[in-house]
């Protein structure tokens, strides 16, 4: 199986407390506790977290040439 041309950057618990994160903003807005403007700002970072957390990868980590995967 070919390699990934982007590496992931991202260990396990740190994609859970993403998707953690994601679903209390998610719930915080289905809740009503999250309106307008800062709403919609919420339900937009709760998808860039769960983007990261499926592809396994932060840009801004990789931009900061930070990770925590544990090394191969």
């Amino acid at each position: 199986m070919p390699r990934s041309p982007l590496p992931k950057n991202l260990a396990n618990w740190d994609r859970w407390l993403r998707v953690a994160v994601a679903a209390g903003l998610a719930w915080l807005w289905t809740a009503k506790m999250l309106t307008g403007w800062i709403g919609m700002a919420a339900m937009v970072l709760a998808g860039g977290l769960l983007l990261n957390a499926a592809l396994g990868r932060c840009g801004l980590y990789a931009a900061f040439g930070f990770s925590t995967c544990p090394l191969p």
